[in-house]
């Protein structure tokens, strides 16, 4: 079994750091044997959490769970251990013509991981969020009940365990219902917008196509925000080809995100998307994980790394809402360098679930000394707009948001008692009473 201490590892966004016992264990003997010894451990994959949902100071990695144990191409059904990355799965299926129901915004996520955030993107509007293409979890509970479950025969353990941020406990492997596709193509097209009332039609407009997302340039201008809606389809022309692009890995921290460079960023942006072509086609790389061609992105937010913030709100106030939080942020000077929206169908009935109907919207901000004060006041607005903040990417929430966001962590928290899962917490867990 390999085993690392760490000195001041840090998060994937760089914001939280901690001195950590790593655990890379190679089979299930291994994982109860440090089950035995340590009171409180949490689950990690690919290491995308952007908070501390993944971080104690007792962590067991899945590296080593990283197989496809079987697939019936017949029904698209995929079976394969916790630690198989999305890049894994999408490089197995995809020449067989089958691709994922659901995917998260970056490739390197873990299956596990995928499930313990209930993951969504840009296909929630039509197909929900990870969870609901799945057909049977096997975990390990705790020292040694290891259960093979799903919404059926276990509902309330399935509904703390898919968006349970790995608290009820470490995942083996998963069933997945996969779509079927001809190409690897995706062909979209986009509209330009000037006002938030504009690209929110659009999300109405044109919800019956399977993708859509919007890019939001978060500085105002003329009193309101531009942005640029996209959405589209998988192509039907046959072409189905594994994408093999280079990434560019950069080799040290280096603040070049600021306010500045946000701005003329943004306005460069817009202004190559208002004279470019409407329509196009292009590899489900590009169209679903632009980031990942930058390997360690982050260290463009310098050594002090950067939040995301993402919230979702109900439709009826989401215009309501989405203008008072981004007239906030120009208020407290606080420019996103990213900010992406998304339409979301209804929420399921997992407790942790993110995802409700309407809007969410992600914003990505460089940490400074006024940022967390900031972003109090934003958990206030949004509170107040009966929406809720994404747990995968926080790192900061109170309690008293944490239950008010998330009432239904009290059924998580009879679940944890009901099967005796006391192993498995986390710093975030800590912090918002669910280990109380």
């Amino acid at each position: 079994m390999d085993f690392i201490n760490k000195n001041n590892l840090r998060s994937w966004a760089k914001e939280y750091k901690d001195n950590y016992q790593i655990y890379y264990p190679k089979n299930i003997d291994e994982i109860k044997f440090i089950l035995k010894d340590k009171k409180r451990i949490i689950t990690s994959g690919g290491y995308r959490s952007y908070g501390d949902s993944a971080i104690n100071k007792t962590i067991i990695n899945t590296k080593y769970f990283d197989k496809i144990l079987s697939f019936n191409e017949k029904e698209g059904i995929i079976r394969a251990e916790a630690g198989v990355t999305i890049d894994a799965m999408i490089k197995y299926l995809l020449p067989k013509g089958w691709f994922l129901k659901v995917t998260p915004g970056t490739k390197f996520s873990t299956l596990g991981g995928c499930i313990a955030s209930d993951v969504h993107g840009k296909e929630h509007h039509q197909e929900g969020c990870f969870s609901e293409s799945l057909i049977n979890i096997k975990m390990l509970m705790n020292k040694n009940d290891i259960i093979k479950f799903n919404k059926n025969n276990h509902p309330t353990l399935f509904y703390s365990t898919c968006g349970g941020m790995g608290l009820t406990g470490l995942i083996l492997e998963a069933e997945i219902k996969c779509k079927k596709i001809y190409s690897s193509q995706i062909d979209y097209q986009k509209t330009i917008n000037y006002n938030l009332d504009q690209v929110l039609l659009c999300f109405e407009k044109y919800k019956d196509h399977n993708y859509s997302v919007a890019w939001l340039d978060t500085k105002k201008k003329k009193n309101d925000y531009y942005s640029i809606f996209t959405y589209g389809n998988f192509s039907k022309k046959p072409k189905l080809k594994v994408n093999k692009s280079l990434r560019i890995s950069l080799p040290f921290s280096f603040r070049l995100v600021n306010n500045l460079t946000i701005m003329l960023f943004n306005y460069f942006y817009f202004f190559l998307n208002r004279f470019s072509k409407d329509t196009g086609s292009t590899n489900y790389d590009n169209f679903f994980y632009p980031l990942d061609k930058i390997k360690n992105w982050y260290k463009l937010y310098g050594k002090k790394g950067f939040i995301q913030y993402q919230f979702v709100v109900p439709k009826i106030s989401g215009k309501k809402c989405l203008k008072e939080v981004l007239d906030l942020m120009n208020t407290t000077g606080s420019i996103s360098s990213l900010a992406v929206l998304k339409l979301h169908n209804k929420s399921n009935n997992n407790y942790l679930t993110f995802p409700l109907e309407g809007y969410s919207l992600a914003m990505d901000f460089p940490i400074n000394d006024k940022l967390y004060l900031t972003l109090d006041k934003l958990d206030n607005i949004v509170s107040n707009y009966k929406g809720k903040i994404y747990l995968t990417k926080d790192c900061r929430l109170k309690k008293f948001y944490f239950d008010k966001f998330y009432p239904k962590s009290k059924e998580l928290s009879k679940t944890r008692i009901q099967y005796k899962i006391f192993n498995f917490g986390s710093y975030q867990s800590k912090r918002v009473g669910i280990n109380e």
